[in-house]
């Protein structure tokens, strides 16, 4: 069976439902493959430790590939990424493993491409579509917006989808982990292709529970001007 997705059931992001409030994982399950979808809150500290608890909880058989968010061409990477951006923080921990690691958005000059595709008017240099990409509610911003919607709907969740269907067909496990709102967004493709998936919205507290706890902090010295 090959696993192809529909990019008609793609969504904007702004009809697409919303899951869960902070990070989330997808768990899909279909004959003998498995796709472990992350839904990441980018550089939130609950996002770091669902990494940790995909890779190394034992809970989820090992991958045999990762497929993040990041530019998949020309970008460099510096050394200390890892410890303030969850993408690559995954990508770390993947290689580590040796894992094999996807980056699975596009680069800037393919999302110059679908824009000038769609908008063949309009001329979309690097600065235009860093302000397409940073623009929110894309509904209520105008032509802005309305390109965001288009670049993401043609460009980005279509080749997203399409770097997890290869994975699918060459690989039995597959993890993925996408901002929240890109799985929303590719959610009733993913449905339609593997089936409804388990969630799970909450993981163990690695560093403990210090609800029940008053932190009675103690003076050392006063302060003197």
């Amino acid at each position: 069976m090959q696993f192809k997705p529909n990019f008609d059931l793609l969504e904007a992001w702004e009809d697409a439902q919303r899951m869960y409030p902070g990070a989330y994982i997808a768990l899909f399950e279909k004959n003998d493959k498995t796709l472990v979808y992350m839904c990441d809150i980018h550089g939130e500290n609950e996002s770091f430790d669902m990494v940790d608890f995909c890779f190394k909880s034992g809970k989820f058989k090992q991958p045999d590939i990762l497929i993040t968010e990041f530019e998949n061409a020309g970008r460099e990477i510096g050394k200390h990424a890892s410890q303030t951006n969850t993408l690559i923080y995954a990508a770390a921990v993947a290689t580590k493993q040796n894992i094999p690691v996807v980056f699975a958005d596009l680069s800037h000059k393919e999302k110059q491409d679908v824009l000038q595709a769609h908008y063949p008017n309009y001329v979309f240099d690097e600065n235009v579509v860093r302000k397409i990409l940073g623009t929110e509610p894309m509904r209520s911003a105008g032509k802005l917006g309305e390109m965001g919607g288009t670049l993401n709907k043609f460009g980005r969740d279509k080749f997203m989808l399409e770097n997890i269907a290869t994975a699918l067909n060459k690989y039995s496990v597959v993890f993925a982990i996408f901002g929240s709102g890109h799985y929303e967004s590719q959610r009733l493709a993913l449905v339609d292709m593997l089936g409804e998936p388990k969630y799970i919205g909450k993981i163990p507290n690695v560093r403990g529970e210090f609800d029940e706890k008053d932190i009675k902090p103690i003076k050392l010295v006063d302060f003197k001007i």
